[in-house]
């Protein structure tokens, strides 16, 4: 990624933060990050999350209050998964690539966006993914946060193939042995290695003469 398009992906960011944390008349319960207080329509999201249909539906203090703390967080990694789900001036923007795949896969899960991980498992599986230019520790990092989050193996299949065809496989060596948990990093370095291509190697030519008898040894 180029400076022009991190900074290009930091403004349109910026941008979206500027509309979630500003309070509108749909757009009243407050989620309170670490960094700063986001406004959303808790009827809309209940429709889509069973964690926000909870706190709309149960006789909780969230509810009362109009407002959740997810002190945990970032404001600016949790406005990237709602400008996925919310709608912007009636449209929606379904795109998913590496500038928000992470941010998706882990609220989806925390939040509990069943639809989300769908579409999640479909982008996998698509030629756009397939296609798209990762790095190789930004790929072994996906795939841990997806072990993480419970993906079936045949979910996360797509992106260890995606790293077994990288041609620098020392540099994926190194990230593989970055992770911290023994069990997941060997089971890493299996499937890495099953679904890393075959290259046929030819035999070495032999120039051995068999009509010189003087090179025989046995006969």
């Amino acid at each position: 990624m180029t400076a022009a398009t991190q900074q290009n992906v930091t403004d349109a960011v910026q941008e979206k933060i500027n509309l979630f944390t500003t309070e509108t008349v749909l757009r009243k319960f407050q989620i309170n990050t670490q960094t700063d207080t986001l406004y959303v329509n808790l009827n809309y999201l209940a429709e889509l999350s069973e964690y926000f249909h909870i706190l709309r539906t149960g006789a909780y203090a969230e509810m009362n209050s109009e407002k959740v703390e997810l002190d945990d967080i970032f404001a600016e990694e949790l406005v990237v998964f709602l400008s996925y789900v919310c709608p912007d001036g009636f449209e929606f923007d379904r795109t998913i690539n590496q500038q928000n795949i992470y941010q998706l896969v882990y609220f989806s899960d925390r939040l509990i966006f069943p639809w989300v991980k769908q579409e999640i498992k479909k982008y996998f599986k698509s030629e756009d993914f397939k296609n798209e230019q990762y790095d190789t520790e930004s790929l072994v990092q996906l795939c841990y946060l997806l072990h993480t989050q419970c993906y079936a193996s045949d979910d996360i299949d797509p992106v260890f193939k995606k790293i077994a065809r990288l041609s620098d496989t020392s540099l994926v060596d190194k990230a593989v042995e970055a992770i911290p948990n023994v069990n997941v990093k060997v089971f890493f370095s299996e499937r890495i290695i099953h679904f890393r291509p075959y290259l046929y190697q030819p035999r070495p030519q032999s120039f051995f003469d068999w009509n010189d008898t003087r090179s025989r040894l046995f006969f």
